[in-house]
């Protein structure tokens, strides 16, 4: 007997390594990395939520490439406009990737990701998304914005924590790198009232230690509102210019390709080439041809009623700051399809050797 249990702990131990180490990959699996500011100081990045909508982001366009910048789209595709019915939207998307700003993500129906988690849609808000905005500009987006900021925040409440790293770990590996935000203009309930604008953002831009030579900002807009496009997008510019701060595009902000699976330089190409060849205009005097079926529309969305301004996106007591996590974002350019793949690899190889130690 004593012989052989002797033979048979060399076995056991072994089978118990492999699971451990198994055990320890599924553990360290990729989670989407959080962004809130750029890499050097005095970079400033403009991003846009919400859209697109055919009557106001055309407008955003057009201030943008007034002033040469580059900015990031987050869009959705059923909200303020529809993806799947109205050409227009379609046509503002392609217009906006080809004048050289970058598409992310940021949900389906504009769902909240914890409620995603709780009533199973992620797939729809997410998976659903990628393929959508891959169906319009021919590539993955590798920058999520999630709605209200649920997933992106360092929580302290135990059951949200938990939940935050499920959407992490989910986006992580989908490839995606989370967008937050260090400043926010809250347009859409300020609207046209630039003062209030900009006395917000200054929360953040005229805080004691701030400034071009210590700090960097990713802000937020909407460009699905009249009132933001015409009015607060350049007043915005304008006062952050005067600061001092470069507007730079995210890519460069954040050092982190906007695309899965393309090169930074072959995202400037396939923008070049793009922006050479005019792009299609839809018809201004066109209505949206738009055929929603209403029981396909998520409950918190409402289609009746666009002004409607969305949730709030001052953090709750139980979140710890945007800026307190910028301190641990670690940059990273690895591509999230090679990274998944290691994963898997590795996972399979575990599984194969275990297999085996059961029968020798």
């Amino acid at each position: 007997m004593e012989i052989i249990v002797a033979k048979m702990f060399p076995k056991i131990n072994f089978t118990y390594l492999l699971l451990g180490i198994c055990l320890a990959n599924s553990a360290f699996a990729r989670k989407a990395k959080v962004y809130t500011t750029c890499l050097k100081p005095g970079q400033f990045a403009l991003t846009f939520d919400d859209g697109p909508n055919p009557d106001t982001t055309p407008k955003a366009l057009e201030v943008l490439d007034k002033y040469k910048i580059k900015a990031t789209f987050f869009i959705n595709s059923r909200n303020w406009g529809d993806l799947d019915n109205d050409k227009r939207a379609v046509e503002v998307v392609k217009k906006a990737y080809a004048a050289g700003h970058d598409i992310g993500s940021h949900t389906y129906f504009h769902k909240d990701l914890f409620t995603a988690l709780e009533d199973n849609t992620l797939k729809q808000n997410v998976d659903d998304m990628t393929d959508k905005i891959e169906s319009i500009i021919g590539v993955k987006p590798a920058y999520f914005r999630p709605p209200s900021g649920n997933g992106g925040y360092a929580e302290l409440d135990a059951k949200r924590k938990e939940m935050t790293d499920k959407v992490q770990e989910y986006l992580g590996e989908r490839g995606y790198n989370i967008i937050m935000w260090g400043t926010d203009t809250r347009d859409w309930e300020f609207k046209e009232n630039v003062d209030k604008v900009i006395e917000n953002l200054n929360l953040q831009l005229t805080s004691p230690g701030v400034s071009p030579k210590t700090s960097s900002f990713i802000t937020l807009l909407h460009d699905v509102h009249a009132s933001t496009v015409n009015t607060v997008l350049p007043a915005v510019i304008d006062y952050v210019k005067s600061l001092g701060y470069s507007f730079v595009p995210l890519s460069e902000c954040i050092g982190v390709r906007p695309y899965q699976g393309v090169s930074s330089e072959s995202n400037q190409n396939l923008n070049n080439s793009s922006s050479n060849s005019e792009p299609s205009s839809p018809d201004t005097n066109q209505s949206p041809n738009v055929n929603v079926n209403p029981s396909d529309i998520p409950s918190d969305i409402n289609v009746e009623n666009p002004d409607i301004t969305g949730p709030t996106i001052t953090p709750p007591d139980n979140i710890i700051p945007n800026d307190s996590i910028s301190n641990n974002i670690n940059n990273n350019n690895d591509s999230s399809d090679a990274t998944t793949l290691q994963y898997s690899i590795l996972l399979s190889i575990c599984i194969i050797f275990f297999s085996i130690s059961l029968f020798f």
